[in-house]
C-alpha cells in the first residue's frame, strides 16, 4: 500500500491511498475463499461449488467486500504508519474495484493543530491579597439575622422601605386593562390581598413597592409603573401602566434581638467564636474566588500568547452544542421562540467564539500536560466522582456508573488532566499581590 498526504487547509489532511494490483488480487483470493465456504448455488451443496462459478455468481458482492476491506484497512494503516491523530473523519472518495487493477481512493480528515508553546513558566500575573475586614463580618452577621427576621403587624405609621404590605391593585395601560393586554401574565393586571415587599429589587411590578412609601393603611394610591424594554412579558416591555393600589395592612421586619439564635447552628459557644468562624469561612470563600480569577487570567495569557488554527469540524460540533445549551436555557427562562429566532445570528456568533476559545485552551493545556508528564491517577478520578456524587445527591458508585453509561468517564479524566496543567502554570507564575480596594460606604 502507498499513501501520500497533502495539506488541504488548516488542520485538514487528504490521505491519498493506493493498493497495487497484486495487493488487490491477494484480497480477492481471501474474499473468494470466504464466499465459497458459504455460497449457495443451485446444483451444489453449500460450500461445494467451484470457485470460478462462485466468483461469477457473487461478482457484485465480492467486489463490494474487497472494496470495503481495502478502504478500512488502508485508512487504519495510513493513520498508524504516519502517526496521525484524527480529530474528525470528513470524507472518503468512492473506491472502485476492477479485477487486475490497482484500487485508489482518498480520505479527508481533520487533525489537531501543530504549534509551539510559549514560555509558560514564570508568567507575570496580578492578584488580590485575601483579607477579611470587620465590616464584612458585620455584614454577614446582619444578613444572617435578616434571614431569621419575622414580619409583625404595625399600626400608627406609614409604609417604609423594607415593609411587607398587603394590597389590592388593578392596572391599566393606555386605557386598556393590563389583564387584557397580557392575559397570560398572572398577577400583573389585578391582584387582591397580595403581600408585597417594599423594595427596589425582585419586584413583580417594577417600582410599585417603592411608590407606596409614605402611604397609610386604608389609603388608596395611584402609581405609575414603567416596564423596562427587556421586561419578561413582551406585551408590556417598554410600556407605562397606571395602577390603583389600596393599602390594606402593613407589617415591619423584626430582627432577633441578639445573635443567640445563630450560635447553635454553627456549634459555637458565644459571639466571639461565631465571628471567628465567619472570618474563616469568608477567607475560604475569598481564596476560592481569587484562585478562580487567577486561573482565568492564566488561561487568557496562554490564549493571547499562542496563535494557531483549530479543526473547523470540531469547532462546528462544539458550536452546535453551545447553541443548543443557550437555546435550552432561554426556553427554560420562558423566552419566546420568535425572540430566540430573532437573535439566531448573534447566538451563533457568540457560541462559535466561545467554542473556538475553549478548544484552543484545551489543545494548549493538553500539550503542556504532555510536556510536563502530568497524569491523572485513580485517586484523582475517585475524588472528583465523590464531588459529583455529593452535588447530584448520589452515591459515588451511582455517579461512576452514570458517567460510564454516558461515555463521560474518559472525558472527566481529560478535564482533570487539563486542570492539572493549568494549576501547574499557575503554581509557576510570578504573582504580584495588591490589597483589596476599600468598598465605598
Amino acid at each position: 500500500m502507498k499513501c501520500t498526504i497533502e495539506a488541504v487547509g488548516p488542520c485538514r489532511k487528504k490521505l491519498n491511498i493506493e493498493f497495487t494490483a497484486e495487493e488487490v488480487g491477494a484480497e480477492l483470493d481471501g474474499a473468494l475463499k470466504a464466499f465459497t465456504k458459504s455460497a449457495r448455488i443451485p446444483g451444489f451443496r453449500p460450500g461445494r461449488a467451484p470457485a470460478n462459478m462462485v466468483q461469477r455468481h457473487y461478482s457484485k458482492e465480492i467486489a463490494e467486500e474487497i472494496r470495503d476491506r481495502l478502504v478500512g484497512r488502508g485508512y487504519h494503516e495510513a493513520v498508524h504508519e504516519n502517526k496521525l491523530e484524527v480529530a474528525e473523519l470528513l470524507d472518503v472518495t468512492e473506491a472502485k474495484y476492477v479485477a487486475g487493477q490497482p484500487l485508489a481512493y482518498s480520505v479527508t480528515v481533520d487533525v489537531p493543530p501543530q504549534f509551539d508553546l510559549p514560555d509558560y513558566k514564570g508568567i507575570a500575573l496580578a492578584g488580590t491579597k485575601v483579607a477579611v475586614r470587620d465590616d464584612e463580618i458585620e455584614g454577614t452577621l446582619k444578613g444572617m439575622l435578616e434571614r431569621q427576621a419575622k414580619f409583625e403587624d404595625v399600626t400608627g405609621r406609614a409604609v417604609q422601605k423594607g415593609d411587607l404590605v398587603q394590597v389590592d391593585y388593578v392596572g391599566t395601560c393606555a386605557g386598556q386593562p393590563v389583564a387584557e393586554l397580557a392575559p397570560g401574565a398572572a398577577g400583573l393586571g389585578k391582584m387582591d390581598g397580595y403581600w408585597m415587599l417594599v423594595e427596589d429589587e425582585h419586584a413583580l411590578l417594577p417600582g410599585l413597592g417603592t411608590a407606596l412609601i409614605g402611604a397609610a393603611a386604608g389609603e388608596t394610591k395611584t402609581a405609575v409603573v414603567n416596564f423596562p424594554a427587556d421586561f419578561s412579558r413582551k406585551e408590556l416591555a417598554g410600556k407605562t401602566a397606571d395602577y390603583t393600589v389600596a393599602i390594606k395592612a402593613i407589617r415591619e421586619r423584626k430582627l432577633p434581638a441578639n445573635y443567640e439564635s445563630l450560635l447553635k447552628p454553627f456549634g459555637v459557644a458565644d459571639e466571639a467564636e461565631l465571628r471567628e468562624r465567619i472570618r474563616k469561612d469568608l477567607v475560604v470563600l475569598k481564596q476560592d474566588n481569587e484562585q478562580r480569577k487567577r486561573r482565568d487570567t492564566a488561561a487568557q495569557w496562554l490564549l493571547s500568547n499562542v496563535v494557531f488554527d483549530v479543526p473547523e469540524s470540531v469547532v462546528q460540533r462544539e458550536t452546535q452544542n453551545n447553541v443548543y445549551d443557550v437555546v435550552s436555557q432561554n426556553v427554560r427562562r420562558g423566552i419566546a421562540q420568535t425572540e430566540i429566532e430573532a437573535h439566531r445570528g448573534e447566538i451563533f456568533e457568540v457560541a462559535k467564539r466561545t467554542a473556538t476559545g475553549d478548544l484552543k485552551l484545551r489543545y494548549i493545556l493538553h500539550k503542556i500536560a504532555d510536556a510536563e508528564s502530568l497524569e491523572v491517577g485513580a485517586a484523582d478520578v475517585d475524588s472528583e466522582i465523590q464531588k459529583i456524587a455529593a452535588q447530584s445527591r448520589m452515591t459515588p458508585q451511582q455517579a461512576r456508573t452514570a458517567l460510564q453509561k454516558n461515555g463521560r468517564l474518559e472525558g472527566l479524566r481529560e478535564t482533570l488532566r487539563r486542570d492539572k496543567a493549568l494549576d501547574f502554570v499557575l503554581a509557576q507564575a510570578q504573582v504580584t499581590e495588591t490589597a483589596e480596594p476599600e468598598k465605598a460606604t
